[in-house]
């Protein structure tokens, strides 16, 4: 009986040099640029400037405190010793891994792919006991056409939905975010064969020796003998200039050709500032000098920190926090990262900061020395400061009368 609802099952696709497979339009023709060189993420980290601005970036953001805390419930927050993430987070999140190494290449990873996966390792009561980063080429997803419901394989191998920490990068449907290799391939892929010109032209002699030229057809032996006596006079630093006496119609031939006359050195800086401004890195964090100020120099780098740093350290926190904690958990807990640690460089500036914060009422002794690593000085250094000079906008000032002393009243009798 015909129904009209029901479903037609799927044919098995043909594959073929029409409909070719995925994994063979990848191998051929994905991540090939302008200038014919394969670009891949690792290929991509030969190039010196992309290796540089992703330790940067994954160093920065690797080595800034990871913590767990208890919140109270008057907004305060604390360290939660007990917790038993706390060491997990703060040390040891996975076997024979330190947490600087496990967020050093989730960073990598997600700032050179595009994504960063982990998996997360729980006990029988749903306590983390790990978190193992995973090589992005051995995950695959698999997107549900209904449900838009996400599958993580590892190897092939279907993973629960919770034990997979997936951070994304620039992203247009929020589901994986964007190869960074793919998006820049035609600007790595030009430093690539820039790189690959320039050891083959070192490599197959970027100068030649002396050239002597000769109007004559000469033997073996002639030239041999002609050469010898040649690089036997006028070969090494201590030869260098001497006269030369040419005869027999030999006339010497200068090379004209240089690698300064082809620009590829101008070409070389205008990549690298290419590829430092796709990564979001100035270029005084790649030690390359430039002509810009220091107020200029300090004025990036601040922008490198709020624009390139902070968005993937919030990112991190959310996902941390999404994966890690239970609902329950996060009206309690919060697992942030502190970036206060960055901004300690200038010391003017930040105890200035700590002086307005103090002056103001914000802070007192005791927070100020722990910002700084230091103990506490006690009962007393919890005490706030208030400024006298501050009054509640719109009321009147008054002030209260002075009692009349002794000396002002034996005045008074005087007059």
């Amino acid at each position: 009986m015909f129904n009209p609802f029901r479903r037609k099952q799927a044919k098995e696709p043909q594959n073929n040099l029409s409909s070719p497979d995925e994994w063979l339009v990848d191998a051929l023709f994905r991540g090939l640029s302008s200038s014919g060189v394969k670009v891949s993420p690792i290929t991509a980290m030969g190039v010196s400037t992309v290796y540089a601005c992703v330790s940067v970036i994954s160093k920065a953001v690797s080595s800034l405190p990871l913590c767990i805390y208890e919140l109270g419930k008057d907004g305060d927050k604390k360290k939660a010793y007990d917790h038993p993430m706390y060491d997990l987070l703060a040390l040891n999140p996975a076997k024979n891994m330190t947490t600087s190494e496990v967020m050093g290449a989730l960073i990598s990873n997600l700032v050179l792919r595009g994504n960063a996966y982990a998996l997360i390792s729980r006990d029988g009561l749903g306590n983390v006991r790990q978190i193992m980063p995973i090589e992005p080429s051995d995950m695959s997803l698999q997107i549900h056409p209904v449900t838009n419901e996400i599958d993580y394989l590892v190897d092939g191998k279907r993973v629960a939905r919770n034990r997979i920490l997936h951070l994304k990068g620039l992203s247009s449907s929020g589901v994986l975010g964007y190869d960074t290799t793919t998006l820049a391939k035609d600007t790595i892929g030009l430093s690539i064969a820039l790189q690959d010109d320039l050891a083959s032209f070192f490599k197959n002699g970027s100068k030649m020796g002396s050239i002597l030229l000769s109007d004559r057809n000469l033997k073996a032996e002639q030239v041999q003998k002609l050469k010898e006596a040649f690089d036997g006079r006028h070969k090494g630093s201590g030869n260098h200039y001497k006269t030369a006496i040419l005869t027999d119609g030999l006339k010497p031939f200068t090379e004209r050709f240089s690698y300064q006359d082809s620009q590829l050195s101008d070409q070389k800086k205008i990549n690298t500032q290419e590829i430092a401004r796709t990564f979001g890195v100035p270029l005084s964090k790649l030690q390359i000098e430039s002509a810009q100020p220091r107020a200029n120099v300090e004025e990036s780098n601040r922008d490198f920190v709020t624009s390139t740093l902070r968005p993937i350290v919030v990112s991190l926190e959310q996902a941390l926090n999404l994966n890690l904690l239970s609902p329950t958990q996060r009206r309690s807990y919060s697992i942030d990262i502190d970036m206060d640690s960055l901004l300690r460089g200038n010391m003017e500036a930040r105890y200035n900061a700590y002086r307005i914060g103090r002056e103001m009422g914000m802070l007192n002794v005791n927070e100020i020395r722990r910002f700084e690593g230091m103990n506490g000085i006690g009962e007393k250094g919890d005490i706030h400061l208030q400024p006298l000079n501050f009054v509640e906008l719109g009321s009147g000032y008054e002030q209260e009368p002075m009692e009349p002393t002794e000396e002002l009243q034996e005045n008074e009798e005087e007059a």
